[in-house]
């Protein structure tokens, strides 16, 4: 075999390696990417839908003084006896009301009180059809399973971008390039090639956009989430020490996402510090609001009130822009700071993933960063589509639908493993899955060249 052959089947063999692998993960998760990808174009809007939803509970008219927070806790507890305040929400736009977060037994929901009569304007219990949406993304309504699922879906689609990118790439063509980022629409090229030059196009344009998303996402996931916050606490780039409290006798074993709702990620494992010892009469709402006015909270936030008497105030920003976030404990009783961080005081990787999120869920830039968002998502079905008809249309002479071939060169498919599985190991599921994979493909593989020895012989 000639010097060129060789490599030009070493070139090959790569290739075929990359798209097989490409190939299995993109069959094996498309529909997940499909129920992500429409689920989470919906969730971007989460706030025009539920203003649209709820107009009538949301909004009021802006008339006069505002009454205080204690009056319209007592709207609630007299509207609704059985149900318990546990956190108050206070919006920048004059004509919101306030959002009381409450329990009604075993159910949680939000009464909304406007904040110039105290007039209860209505009541839901749970998240309304955006948590069903919501549920679906997260776990796909399959629990903690889903959750896997989700997560594992995810890290594969960052290897299939990877690997996409692989493939796509021009290899020695003058202006090829620009062929792959604005394909060609002759007739002359077949419907095929028509479909394969939008279909890596649009994943080319998109790849960077959803890796972020992606990869953003993961921050929230079950397995890979746990890592990231252990990485980052390990590494002094999560919250600050201080975030344990002023006074190591005050903490506990509470983390502040135990006690609170809508805390930005970075301080979700804040440890809860304690209130000091009961006194006869604790601070009131409308005091620890502007305690948290005069220390530079500024709104939208929520109040989340003390549970039990050595509870704590907890005040958290609901800001969009993930750069105004702040949360910060007060004692119940003599209003002491027991820990407040901002976001100037999170490690680099909590600001990285504290932007991250902002960008996955459309906030970081308003409406432009929800279309932003609703293209790439849209952009990923595309994807997934035209793979499909791409695979369709590889059928081969029999009309049967064929995989790529296994490549003739095993030293690069061993290397191009070896990627995968480097590639992977910032993503504990998928690294295990590939690990698996390796191992089934050599033991499959080995068994299969054994009998066809046998056979021979």
């Amino acid at each position: 075999m000639t010097k060129r052959n060789q490599t030009l089947k070493k070139q090959r063999s790569w290739y075929q390696s990359m798209w097989r692998w490409h190939f299995y993960a993109g069959i094996i998760f498309a529909p997940i990417f499909i129920i992500l990808a429409v689920t989470g174009s919906i969730y971007l809007f989460k706030p025009q839908i539920e203003d649209r939803l709820y107009s009538e509970m949301v909004f009021t008219e802006e008339s006069g003084e505002r009454v205080s927070l204690e009056k319209q806790v007592q709207a609630v507890n007299k509207k609704y006896p059985e149900a318990t305040v546990s956190s108050i929400g206070q919006f920048e736009e004059a004509d919101r009301t306030t959002r009381m977060g409450a329990m009604f037994g075993e159910e949680a929901g939000f009464v909304y009180v406007d904040p110039y009569t105290a007039e209860v304007t209505g009541q839901r219990l749970g998240e309304g059809p955006l948590g069903f949406i919501k549920t679906i993304h997260g776990e796909l309504f399959a629990g903690k399973v889903g959750n896997l699922l989700v997560e594992l879906a995810a890290s594969w689609a960052i290897i299939l971008l990877i690997t996409g990118s692989y493939l796509f790439w021009p290899r020695g063509e003058r202006g090829s390039f620009k062929r792959v980022l604005f394909p060609s629409f002759q007739k002359k090229d077949g419907a095929r090639n028509f479909w394969k030059g939008l279909h890596g196009a649009v994943a080319i344009w998109s790849t960077l956009g959803l890796v972020l998303i992606i990869a953003s996402g993961l921050a929230w996931s079950g397995v890979a989430g746990e890592w990231i916050n252990t990485i980052a606490t390990k590494t002094n780039s999560n919250f600050p020490q201080y975030a344990y409290g002023l006074d190591e006798t005050l903490t506990s074993q509470v983390v502040t996402k135990d006690i609170a709702a809508d805390i930005p990620w970075a301080t979700q494992n804040d440890v809860v510090p304690t209130s000091g010892p009961a006194k006869p009469i604790p601070m009131t709402v409308s005091e620890v609001d502007r305690a948290a006015t005069q220390r530079g909270i500024v709104k939208p936030y929520q109040i989340t009130l003390p549970q039990g008497e050595r509870g704590v105030y907890t005040i958290s920003s609901l800001h969009s822009n993930p750069v105004q976030e702040k949360t910060m404990h007060f004692d119940q009783y003599s209003g002491t700071i027991l820990s407040s961080v901002a976001f100037s005081d999170y490690g680099l990787l909590a600001k990285m993933i504290s932007m991250g999120i902002g960008f996955h869920e459309g906030k970081l830039f308003g409406l432009l960063n929800q279309l932003v968002g609703l293209a790439l998502c849209l952009g990923l079905i595309f994807i997934v589509i035209s793979s499909s008809v791409l695979w369709w249309k590889r059928r081969n002479g029999a009309g049967k639908l064929t995989a790529p071939k296994r490549a003739v060169d095993r030293r690069v498919q061993k290397i191009v493993a070896g990627l995968i599985l480097w590639i992977s190991l910032t993503m504990p599921l998928a690294a295990l899955s590939v690990v698996t994979i390796i191992v089934l493909d050599f033991l499959i593989f080995n068994r299969r060249r054994h009998d066809k020895e046998e056979l021979a012989a």
